[in-house]
C-alpha cells in the first residue's frame, strides 16, 4: 500500500431479493497505483477515520466521513456525494447489508491494508460507478491540514450547543458555536464536522461537505498556496502515519491544481431520507438502505448523466 502524505447497474434489489451471489476472488491489494490521462473522469473515495491521537498506525478504524469525490475534466465539474455512516449496503462478497462505516474494519479483518479497497469495491458494486482511488485520514491529519491553510471560513447556519461532544480521550467536551460567519481552526473545524447531538448524521454530512468546499476555497487563494508550499516539508513529516492513499502524491497534487486553475464548479449531493428506505436486517433491526431508482437520480444530479463512465 502506498501512503500519501499530502491532499454495472445497482445490485441492491437483487441482493435484498435473496439471489445467490457469485463467489468472489480472494482479497488482494492492487500493486499498480491509479493513473490519469487528464481527459477522463477521476473518482476518489474520501474516508475520515474515527481514530484518536496515539492510536496504532493502521487502517483498522471505523469511518466518520464517507464522501465520493469525482472530477469530470470535460465539464470542469466536481461532484461530492456524502454517505451517512449508519447507511447499510450489501457487500460484493457476502451480499448481506452492512453498516458502511465498518467497511474499513471488515476489509482489514480479511487482509491488512485491504480495508480501503473493500470499501471501494462495495461502493462500486452498489453504485455502478468506477472508483479510481482512495484517501483515508485521521483526526490528527484533519487538524493539521486545516491549520496549515490558516483555518477555513464557515457560515454556521444555526447555533450549535453540544454538551455531549466526544473528546479525544473517549470523554466529553462541551462544544458551543454561535450562528454566523467564523474562521475555524483545525480543532474547531473537527468539532464542527463531528458534532451531531443537535441534529443527526444527515446534518453532519452537510457540515462535512461545507468544510470540504471551504478547503477548496482556501486553496484557490494564491497566498494560501504559497504558504502551504513553504510549510510542505514540516507538513509532510506531521502527516506521516496519519494519511493513507493508493494515489501517488504527485498525481493528487496535479489533480488539485488542475481543478483550481480551471475553476471547476462543485455540486454536492447526499444519501439521506429521500433516497433510502427502511429494511430489516437480522441482528440489526430496521436500517436504511439505498432506494435504487432514487439513488440513480442523486448520482446523476451530483455527477452528471455519464457518472458511470
Amino acid at each position: 500500500m502506498r501512503r500519501c502524505q499530502m491532499g454495472l447497474l445497482l445490485c441492491l434489489l437483487l441482493c435484498l431479493g435473496g439471489l445467490t451471489l457469485r463467489a468472489q476472488d480472494a482479497p488482494s491489494i492492487p500493486t499498480d497505483p491509479p493513473s490519469w490521462d487528464g481527459t477522463t473522469r477521476f473518482t476518489v473515495l474520501i474516508l475520515g477515520m474515527d481514530r484518536r491521537p496515539n492510536a496504532r498506525d493502521n487502517l483498522n478504524a471505523r469511518t466518520d466521513v464517507i464522501v465520493l469525490a469525482s472530477y469530470d475534466p470535460q465539464t470542469r465539474s466536481i461532484g461530492l456525494l456524502h454517505f451517512p455512516r449508519d447507511l447499510f449496503m450489501p457487500t460484493p462478497d457476502k451480499g448481506l447489508p452492512v453498516r458502511i462505516n465498518t467497511l474499513l474494519v471488515l476489509g482489514e479483518r480479511q487482509l491488512e491494508n485491504y480495508g480501503p479497497f473493500y470499501a471501494m469495491k462495495t461502493l462500486q458494486y452498489n453504485l455502478g460507478m468506477y472508483i479510481d482511488g482512495y484517501v483515508a485520514f485521521d483526526f490528527v491529519a484533519f487538524i493539521r491540514v486545516i491549520d496549515a491553510l490558516g483555518g477555513v471560513v464557515i457560515d454556521v447556519p444555526y447555533t450549535i450547543n453540544d454538551q455531549s461532544y466526544p473528546d479525544m480521550n473517549y470523554g466529553y467536551e462541551p462544544f458551543f458555536l454561535a450562528r454566523g460567519v467564523h474562521t475555524l481552526d483545525g480543532r474547531t473545524a473537527l468539532k464542527y464536522v463531528r458534532t451531531r447531538h443537535g441534529d443527526n448524521d444527515y446534518g453532519r454530512g452537510q457540515r462535512q461537505l461545507q468544510v470540504m468546499q471551504a478547503v477548496r476555497d482556501r486553496l484557490a487563494n494564491p497566498a494560501v498556496l504559497q504558504s502551504l508550499v513553504r510549510q510542505a516539508p514540516q507538513l509532510l513529516r506531521d502527516l506521516q502515519g496519519h494519511v493513507y492513499s493508493n494515489i501517488p502524491p504527485e498525481l493528487l497534487m496535479f489533480l488539485g491544481l488542475v481543478m483550481i486553475e480551471q475553476n471547476a464548479s462543485i455540486t454536492t449531493g447526499a444519501i439521506n431520507q429521500r433516497n433510502t428506505f427502511e429494511y430489516f436486517v437480522q441482528g440489526e433491526g430496521y436500517v436504511r438502505v439505498p432506494d435504487r431508482n432514487r439513488l440513480v437520480e442523486e448520482l446523476t444530479r451530483t455527477f452528471g448523466a455519464d457518472y458511470w463512465r
